[in-house]
Order: C-alpha cells, then sequence, then structure tokens
C-alpha cells in the first residue's frame, strides 16, 4: 500500500488533520496530528480566520484601535439624536388663551427660568405690567432658556417684578397721598365754613346792636309828656322851656332815647344829676333831675339801655324827668325833642 492509501485509512474522523512537513530537499512526509498538537501548530490568527470568518471586521477594527459598537448602543444614540431634533424643531411660541397667566404658561411649557423669564423675553409686546397678558398674543416660549442666559432672563424678570411691585407702591402712595390731600382740602372746607357762619353770626350780632342803638325809645313808659317845650316863662333862664317834661314818680327807670356815648354823667347844678348822650347822628340827649345814675362818662350804650332812675334834685318843684335835645353838649344848642323822638318813630 502507498503511503498516501495508508495516509487516509488511518485518518481517525475530523480530528485529524493532514500536515505537511517539508523538507530541506523540498520533500515533504504526511503525518497525522492529534487535535491537541493541531491546536498548539495552529496560529492564532488562522484560527480565528477558520472557526469565525464572520468577527473578521470587529477584529480589524481592534486592532486598528478603534472601540467596538453594539447595535443597542448605535440605538440608543439614534433616539438621542431624533430626541434632540424633535426639540429644536419644537414650536419656539405660544398664543395666549383666555384664563391663561405667564406662570401657568411657563409651568405648562416648561420654560426654563420660569414666568419671570418669559416675561423678560416678551416685555416689548406684554407692557409693564405682566400681570396684563390678552388672548391672542404670540410669545416667545424661547430655546430652553438654559445655563447664563436662562440665570439672566429669570433675574430680568425678578427685577421686572421689583419694578411692577415698585410702581404698584407708588400707585398705593399716590392714592394715599390724594386721599390725605381731599382729607386736608375737606377739613379745611368745613372749617372756612365754620368761620363764615361765625362771622355770620358776630355780623348779625352787629347788625342787631345797631338796630338797638339806631332805634328810638321813649326816654321812661307809660307817661305822655307834661310841660312841652318853648314854653314861656320866669321859671326857666332862657325865659322858655328848652326841653320836656316827663311828670314821674321818683325811682321810674330812664333809658336812653337812642345808642350812643356817654358824655357827663353827674351833678349839674340846676338840673341836679344828670346824663348827656352823643348819639351816632351827632345829636345829644339830657336825662336832668336823676335820683340815681346807672352809667359812666365814656361809656357807650344802646337804645332802649336804663342810664337811671327820676327823682326831685336840682331845682325842681317835684319829681319829674327833664328832657333835652340838643345840637351841641352844652345848653342853649337844644331842638324840639318830641319832633327828633316822633321823627325816629317813637309815638307819645
Amino acid at each position: 500500500m502507498s503511503a498516501r492509501g495508508r495516509h487516509r485509512r488511518s485518518t481517525p474522523g475530523p480530528l485529524a488533520r493532514t500536515s505537511f512537513r517539508v523538507t530541506a530537499g523540498g520533500a515533504g512526509i504526511a503525518l497525522p496530528l492529534t487535535a491537541a498538537q493541531l491546536a498548539q501548530a495552529t496560529p492564532p490568527e488562522a484560527a480565528d480566520t477558520a472557526d469565525h470568518a464572520p468577527r473578521t471586521a470587529p477584529a480589524a477594527a481592534a486592532r486598528a484601535g478603534q472601540a467596538p459598537v453594539t447595535s443597542r448602543a448605535a440605538e440608543r444614540d439614534a433616539r438621542a439624536e431624533q430626541a434632540r431634533r424633535e426639540r429644536a424643531e419644537r414650536a419656539t411660541t405660544y398664543e395666549v388663551v383666555g384664563g391663561d397667566s405667564l406662570f401657568a404658561i411657563s409651568e405648562r411649557q416648561d420654560v426654563e427660568g420660569g414666568w419671570q423669564a418669559l416675561y423678560a423675553r416678551n416685555r416689548p409686546a406684554i407692557g409693564p405690567d405682566p400681570d396684563l397678558i390678552r388672548p391672542g398674543q404670540r410669545l416667545e416660549l424661547g430655546g430652553g432658556g438654559g445655563g447664563a442666559e436662562g440665570r439672566e432672563a429669570g433675574r430680568e424678570g425678578e427685577r421686572a417684578e421689583e419694578r411692577a411691585a415698585e410702581r404698584a407702591e407708588e400707585r398705593r402712595a399716590a392714592a394715599r397721598a390724594e386721599k390725605q390731600r381731599a382729607e386736608k382740602r375737606r377739613a379745611e372746607e368745613k372749617a372756612a365754613e365754620e368761620r363764615a357762619a361765625a362771622e355770620r353770626e358776630r355780623a348779625a350780632v352787629r347788625a342787631e346792636r345797631e338796630r338797638e342803638r339806631a332805634a328810638a325809645s321813649a326816654p321812661v313808659s307809660g307817661v305822655g309828656p307834661g310841660t312841652a317845650y318853648r314854653v314861656s316863662g320866669g321859671n326857666w333862664s332862657s325865659g322858655y322851656h328848652t326841653g320836656v317834661d316827663f311828670p314821674v314818680a321818683t325811682g321810674t327807670s330812664v333809658r336812653a332815647v337812642g345808642g350812643g356815648r356817654v358824655v357827663s354823667a353827674g351833678w349839674a347844678d340846676a338840673y341836679g344829676y344828670q346824663v348827656v348822650l352823643r348819639h351816632d347822628d351827632g345829636k345829644y340827649s339830657q336825662y336832668a333831675h336823676l335820683s340815681a345814675i346807672s352809667v359812666s362818662a365814656g361809656q357807650s350804650v344802646n337804645s332802649g339801655q336804663r342810664l337811671g332812675r327820676s327823682g326831685a334834685t336840682g331845682n325842681v318843684t317835684g319829681p319829674h324827668l327833664h328832657f333835652e335835645i340838643r345840637t351841641g353838649p352844652g345848653y342853649g344848642t337844644d331842638i324840639n325833642p318830641l319832633a327828633y323822638l316822633r321823627a325816629r318813630g317813637v309815638r307819645l
């Protein structure tokens, strides 16, 4: 049997492999190899190539220094990239609807920096008050607002909130100041009304006093004149009666016939105790033969005010009141006293 034939018969199945040993002369003798000998004789690269042909590419990549990429990692990367693209493509504006607020929008849309950042981005459209947003307004949501931009937007929102609070406080302070001014005006008006009312009352009192002073009054009450004016006779130094006599009992009240000032009050020889008044119209009145005097020189009196009491002092024949009207303070300037009184409404 030939060497080739013997080799075929001695092969123990798949564990035996043919190996050729090359001799120096170029001829080789085929020897059977065991599995262990085969494993030792086969280089790693050859074994890898023979038994795992599909993994040739990863092995080459490993030899090149590259990390192998599994299908799951590639899938995660693909999903992350898709999410990034979706976030980038997501709408960056929002249209306000009824009932919206910046806080609610920022919460729903997950705006970085909150409502302050949302307000800072849209302040030109919203205006100075962040609470005044209108349905239909389109707001810029921004691209996430992270990092320094988001922090700055948040700070700007806080500053806007502070400014809005300051403006609100300024409005409240202005309202309080206006209320205080209004209260002050009302108090001043009330005080002015009270002053005016007091002045009207004082004016009424002055007017009443003027009427009292101007009103004529009879020198005594309940009796008419006795001896008339200008009656001639030797009983009077001038040869006639310079006044009018009222026959009244001693102690009868004698009153001023008009308002005026007391010129004299005291003893006057033949007139006894007397009072002389100067009235506002420039005329003088005399009340003589008094038993008592109630006023003093320089005193102001009203019409009807008591000056004293009648009597019988001085040169008299009995108790009575001698009454004169004069154009001057002294004797001899007398005028008709009854005509004076009647011209002022006194009925005698």
